[in-house]
């Protein structure tokens, strides 16, 4: 969805350079004079809209009121905004926003920003051990700033994967909701491809335990009843190298 990202920003681009310069104007008019709060709160949402969220939305910007009674100089120059706290750009945050020249000026202003994007969502109540397939699943506009487990944004990411415990209807679904799906339950019948030398061999076996795809897995041999060690490579098949 990179393109989408894209066409955002540039169609935003000439809109935050107008707030930036009415903003910017807003304040220097007043030369000498007392910085327009109005100003301060312009270019601190023009800040944040200019911020790259790899998202498909424009952020949701909500400052904290301004002090009527704060009285600053009015700054020549265009602000300098920035994050008081690196890496906190979204959620509940503060910028900091100072003049860079005299008078030289700086205040922290208290944000919450909403970041957008389509979330992987349960389309109906699932339970415990459930593949997630399409017709589980929803895509829905949703704030991730308060997604802290995580989220799954493309549905291709959920392949594999199944519920881990029982989901009802409408639950974003996250990293900690899901596991990988068990193609190999404990005491399953599971098909042994057994490689040596560039031949393969097929043969039976008892799996002694669950695993899903790439784990390792030990399956007790029906004809030899030897204990072997196997990659699980599909449903119920298992890959012995000798």
């Amino acid at each position: 969805m990179t393109h989408r990202f894209d066409r955002f920003r540039f169609k935003t681009a000439s809109c935050i350079a107008g707030a930036l310069a009415i903003a910017f104007a807003a304040g220097a008019a007043q030369a000498g004079a007392q910085q327009s709060l109005a100003s301060i709160r312009m270019q601190a949402e023009a800040f944040v809209m200019q911020q790259d969220y790899r998202s498909p939305y424009p952020p949701r910007v909500e400052l904290s009121r301004l002090d009527s009674r704060l009285r600053l100089k009015a700054c020549p120059v265009e602000l300098d905004v920035g994050f008081a706290h690196p890496g906190q750009d979204r959620g509940n945050t503060v910028l900091r926003v100072r003049c860079p020249l005299a008078p030289g000026w700086k205040l922290h202003l208290p944000a919450r920003i909403a970041v957008f994007d389509d979330v992987a969502v349960a389309a109906r109540p699932l339970v415990r051990g459930q593949i997630i397939d399409v017709a589980a699943v929803n895509l829905q506009k949703t704030d991730v700033s308060r997604l802290n487990n995580g989220y799954f944004a493309k549905l291709e990411d959920l392949a594999d994967l199944e519920a881990r415990r029982d989901l009802p209807r409408g639950t974003v679904l996250t990293p900690k909701a899901l596991t990988p799906r068990q193609l190999v339950r404990a005491g399953q019948k599971v098909t042994l491809v057994l490689e040596y030398g560039g031949l393969q061999v097929r043969s039976s076996g008892e799996a002694l335990h669950a695993a899903s795809h790439g784990q390792v897995v030990r399956v007790r041999n029906s004809q030899s009843q030897k204990i072997v060690e196997g990659v699980v490579t599909g449903a119920g098949v298992v890959r012995v190298a000798l």
